[in-house]
């Protein structure tokens, strides 16, 4: 199979053939993080109204997978494992039921608790299936729904009567 990536990277001594096929190759790992970002961390529809907030919001949201990320990373690099092979919902699941036994522990309780979420998060690995490609369709059709146009309240009164 062939392939064409038009890139500015235009040095091949900067830049082989095989980075660049490398680093094409880990675009998937991209479409997953930007999965998480919007489905996962729940940031897909936004409930502030004015701008200030909404990036607020945004960083509020970068805050957390990047903790997470780093969770991921130093379990990954405790015990040998790829970060990229470990599921990014089962760690913040994880950190979640451990949230409020470290926020109550000593320090010394909280190192050894943190440890063993570390432990947990290293066992909690992914199938990295390599050369997937997947269609960038919607598998389930909206819901034939119209928009709320009007206050609810006035349609409540209208379904009523």
């Amino acid at each position: 199979m062939q392939i064409t990536l038009v890139t500015t990277l235009l040095d091949a001594s900067l830049y082989p053939k095989d980075a660049l096929a490398e680093l094409y190759s880990m675009r998937w790992n991209v479409e997953i993080d930007l999965r998480h970002l919007k489905t996962t961390m729940q940031m897909e529809h936004l409930s502030t109204k004015t701008p200030q907030m909404v990036r607020n919001d945004y960083y509020v949201h970068l805050l957390a997978y990047n903790l997470i990320r780093i969770l991921m990373f130093q379990s990954g690099k405790e015990y040998g494992v790829s970060p990229l092979e470990l599921s990014f919902c089962a760690s913040i699941q994880h950190l979640l039921n451990f949230s409020s036994t470290l926020a109550y522990a000593d320090t010394v309780k909280q190192h050894n608790i943190y440890n063993v979420l570390l432990y947990i998060v290293s066992k909690e690995r992914i199938l990295i299936r390599a050369g997937r490609v997947e269609p960038r369709l919607k598998k389930r059709r909206p819901k034939s729904f119209g928009w709320l146009q009007q206050p609810r309240k006035l349609l409540q009164k209208q379904l009523v009567a």
